[in-house]
């Protein structure tokens, strides 16, 4: 079967969580099954840096003079692309509902080439504020199955758009033989405001353990201000290769999310569990579908530093609790989001899509 993968951002470009596993689910797509994948993607300038994949790749043009006039451009182009190509197609994947998923609806309804999308957090639930927005997301939900990652967010998107056809399917991650052994407290994201490193900082206050941030955004220089203010042991680190995300991970004793809005499930939680790491999240989306409070991690309310504050501190301080927490994190991630069983059931998926079932 000849699957299309539509993706807005694409490594080394820009290195996040739906990207990253838009990555790794090509690779191992095609590495695994008899399918032949291409991803069809943003162009940025430069070399191209993914040579040596074993799937094919896509760079679609955009107009880079602002990210509105990027995104207009993408969506116009892709269109153009993959209607091209929609005759040697057999199903089109769509990362996110929008923009991508209003692309595989405007193929599908000339062509008629099978296709869902899939949620991935913000382009959700920051997505249905917007009239605009709704409206092609509305499109979709009409039109075709759509995949969420979390029983948590089908619940959410069910509240907004009732009549909407959803299936389940989390992220799937590599499960390295290589175990936490690390003292640091680890951070992994996008440094913006919806992922709450502000209020992490804020809780390591008093806190005597080391703090590892590894991820770049528009508010790395504010966040190492406040760190510097609360003179709290902080070590950023930048934006770092996919493939080297496990090293920091494997060098802490507790793996951090304090996020506040957006998330659907993240990826590099599912990758501090794979390594053992016990986990301390918030009660967002997808989240507690995953951290079972007191079982694999701690689950504490958005924003609420002094909870987060407490259970940050039990898991450095406790060697028991902290080895019990992450022997099951791990054992969670083995038996639900391991590739063999990702890739089965995508296979399965496509199979369903393709027969309109």
């Amino acid at each position: 079967m000849n699957v299309g993968i539509l993706v807005k951002e694409f490594p080394p470009d820009v290195i996040a969580g739906t990207e990253t596993q838009t990555l790794r689910m090509a690779r191992e797509l095609q590495e695994r099954t008899d399918h032949d994948v291409t991803v069809y993607t943003k162009a940025y300038p430069g070399p191209e840096e993914h040579g040596d994949e074993p799937f094919d790749l896509v760079r679609i043009p955009n107009w880079r003079r602002s990210p509105f006039l990027s995104t207009l451009t993408f969506v116009l182009f892709s269109f153009v692309y993959v209607l091209r190509d929609a005759r040697k197609l057999d199903v089109l994947q769509c990362m996110m509902i929008y923009p991508c998923g209003f692309v595989g609806y405007l193929v599908s309804l000339l062509t008629g080439l099978p296709y869902f999308a899939w949620i991935r957090g913000g382009d959700f639930y920051f997505a249905k504020e917007n009239p605009v927005k709704r409206w092609l997301m509305q499109r979709v939900f009409d039109d075709a199955l759509v995949l969420v990652q979390a029983d948590t967010v089908r619940r959410d998107v069910l509240a907004e758009f009732p009549d909407a056809e959803l299936s389940v399917l989390g992220n799937g991650v590599d499960l390295p033989d290589q175990r936490a052994a690390g003292d640091s407290v680890v951070f992994v994201g996008r440094l913006k405001g919806q992922k709450g490193a502000d209020v992490l900082l804020r809780a390591m206050d008093g806190v005597d353990e080391r703090l590892v941030v590894v991820g770049d955004g528009p508010e790395r220089e504010s966040l190492e201000a406040l760190a510097a203010d609360l003179d709290v042991d902080a070590a950023f680190v930048g934006e770092v290769e996919p493939e080297a995300v496990g090293d920091y991970l494997r060098d802490g004793q507790v793996y951090v999310l304090p996020a506040v809005a957006g998330e659907g499930l993240p990826n590099a939680m599912l990758e501090a569990m794979a390594v053992g790491l016990p986990v301390v999240a918030t009660d967002i989306a997808g989240i507690p579908d995953v951290v079972a409070d007191g079982e694999n991690g701690y689950v504490v309310d958005p924003g609420d530093e002094d909870a987060l504050r407490e259970r940050i501190e039990t898991v450095c301080s406790d060697d028991a609790i902290r080895t019990r927490l992450g022997e099951n994190a791990r054992t969670y991630v083995e038996d639900h989001h391991s590739w063999d069983a990702m890739v089965d059931r995508l296979d399965r998926l496509y199979r369903r899509v393709r027969e309109g079932r």
